[in-house]
C-alpha cells in the first residue's frame, strides 16, 4: 500500500518540479516567481502522518531542485527537509486548522528560507538586506501561500478524500 502511495507523491512532485523549472519564469507575477516544489512539500508535511517519509520527501525534492537549478549545492535540500520537519512538527501544536496553519506556516518559512538562502549567497546576490527582503523575500511569501491553499485544496480533494 505505501508503495502505490510513494508512486503517486513522485508523479505529483515530478510534475510540480517540471512545472516549476520549465514555466516558472511565465508563473511571475510583478517578478516573484513561486517556489512550487517547496509548497507541495508543506502540504505534504501538513497531512502526512509518518515524519520519516516527509523528511524523504523534502530531502529528494530539494536535491532535485539543487541539480536542476544550481543555486549552490544542498541549499534546497537542507531547506526544504528542515521546513516539513518543523510543518511536521508544529502541525497539531498551534492550530486546530490545518488550512489557517499552513498559510501562516507557509508565509513565515518561505520568508526565513529567502533569508537564509540570501545570507548564504550573499556575494552572488548583491543586493543589501532590505531590498531583499522587501522585493523578494514578501512577495514571494505572498504568493506561496496562495500557492500553497490551492495545493492542499487540490490534494484535499483528490489525494486525501478519504482520510
Amino acid at each position: 500500500m505505501k508503495i502505490f502511495k510513494s508512486i503517486k507523491y513522485f508523479m505529483i512532485c515530478f510534475a510540480t518540479i517540471i512545472l516549476e523549472v520549465t514555466l516558472g519564469k511565465y508563473l511571475a507575477i510583478s517578478g516573484t516567481v513561486p517556489m512550487l516544489s517547496f509548497c507541495l512539500c508543506l502540504v505534504i508535511a501538513v497531512n502526512e502522518k509518518d515524519p520519516d517519509y516527509i523528511l524523504y520527501i523534502g530531502i529528494i525534492v530539494g536535491a532535485i531542485l539543487d541539480i536542476l537549478l544550481g543555486h549552490g549545492v544542498g541549499t534546497y535540500t537542507a531547506a526544504f527537509a528542515l521546513s516539513c520537519w518543523i510543518t511536521y512538527m508544529l502541525r497539531d501544536a498551534i492550530f486546530s486548522s490545518m488550512a489557517l496553519f499552513l498559510t501562516i506556516d507557509t508565509f513565515v518559512l518561505t520568508i526565513i528560507l529567502n533569508v537564509v538562502y540570501f545570507l548564504l549567497h550573499i556575494l552572488d546576490v548583491g543586493s543589501d538586506f532590505g531590498t531583499i527582503l522587501l522585493e523578494i523575500a514578501f512577495p514571494t511569501a505572498f504568493y506561496n501561500t496562495i500557492v500553497s491553499i490551492v495545493f492542499y485544496a487540490i490534494l484535499k480533494l483528490t489525494l486525501y478524500k478519504r482520510r
